[in-house]
């Protein structure tokens, strides 16, 4: 019988000791990440962009999920890899209530703002010439298919979002249709 109780008592001690896995403790990090760590009051009063966009000013790129196939992340690799090309997207906060974030996209550039209405949730703004422009997609395009496609990126760039500061070099846009945008800070050379 002592035997039988001896690999259980080693697999015991051999466990990891989760200190703060308590409910207090998760319910901590996650309003530190959903409220910005703020109370209800100061939620409710438009306080969301101060914490979100402290020291947000700076080049940023978007980062993809695992990969499909194999599940395999390369975030780090990745961040410092498209960092250094013309995928880097920049991020600034002209004041407590927005962000802008301007990308570079052929040799053009076009500039997204995220507008504070309540809480966590920012109306995501694109000017549409601007942004069809540097997609491909500006007025020399023609068509029936040409207008659809510029339809459908225009409903893309244009969104009501959740936008959520998981640390200081990690920035989630979250859309209600699609994958959520996972922006990470590039390093300071």
């Amino acid at each position: 019988m002592r035997l039988a109780v001896l690999p259980l008592l080693l697999a015991c001690l051999a466990a990891p000791v989760a200190a703060d896995d308590t409910i207090a403790d998760q319910a901590q990090r996650a309003y530190e990440i959903f409220a910005g760590g703020l109370s209800q009051p100061d939620l409710a009063l438009a306080r969301h962009g101060a914490v979100a966009f402290r020291d947000v000013a700076g080049d940023w790129v978007r980062l993809a999920g695992p990969a499909p196939r194999t599940g395999i992340e390369t975030y780090g690799p990745d961040t410092e890899k498209f960092c250094k090309t013309s995928g880097v997207l920049t991020l600034a906060s002209p004041n407590l209530l927005s962000m802008t974030l301007t990308a570079h996209v052929n040799d053009r550039s076009f500039t997204q703002i995220y507008t504070l209405v309540g809480g966590a949730t920012y109306a995501e703004y694109t000017e549409p010439m601007q942004y069809l422009d540097a997609i491909g997609l500006g007025p020399d395009r023609n068509g029936e298919q040409a207008d659809q496609r510029r339809a459908l990126a225009l409903s893309q760039a244009n969104n009501i979002v959740q936008i959520y500061r998981a640390s200081a070099d990690i920035i989630v846009i979250a859309r209600d249709r699609g994958y959520p945008t996972v922006l990470a800070r590039c390093p300071k050379n």
